[in-house]
């Protein structure tokens, strides 16, 4: 199971010392979870140093995952020209459609109700992990291929 770390999230989960919301995330991730990133996400992510040499250090490990961002940059011209996203992170729900990730560690409630949104992210649906009592969404689902 892969996870996407939306850029509002990322101090929390990249940077020290780690608050409580975001231990079980970490735990995860360096035990046997992946994150994916890719397209503007990428480029975001990387604005935060912490997160650059953290993400930088997992993939390095085998612990995340770059999707091409030619593709997410695709699919997010696709999710545009649908017009039903609240959020200014169509690029997001993007990554989620590519990469087949359905778990978010986001703070951004907009971006929440479209990731949830059964016709931006299905098969399975979308889930929203934002404090440490959602530890159970930490989970490994088949949609989301690990790169090769």
């Amino acid at each position: 199971m892969c996870i996407i770390v939306d850029a509002n999230f990322a101090s929390k989960i990249f940077k020290t010392p780690k608050d409580k919301d975001s231990v079980p995330v970490v735990r995860w991730l360096l035990r046997d979870g992946a994150l994916v990133y890719g397209g503007r996400l990428a480029k975001e992510l990387f604005v935060v140093e912490a997160a650059r040499r953290s993400i930088l250090e997992l993939k390095r490990s085998g612990k995340a995952f770059q999707i091409n961002d030619e593709e997410v940059d695709r699919e997010e011209q696709i999710v545009l020209q649908m017009r039903i996203c609240c959020s200014n992170d169509v690029h997001v729900v993007a990554l989620a459609r590519v990469s087949g990730a359905r778990t978010l560690c986001s703070g951004d409630g907009d971006l929440h109700q479209d990731f949830k949104n059964n016709k931006l992210v299905n098969k399975p649906k979308g889930r929203v992990y934002q404090n440490d009592s959602h530890s159970e969404l930490l989970i490994h689902t088949a949609s989301c291929k690990k790169p090769k």
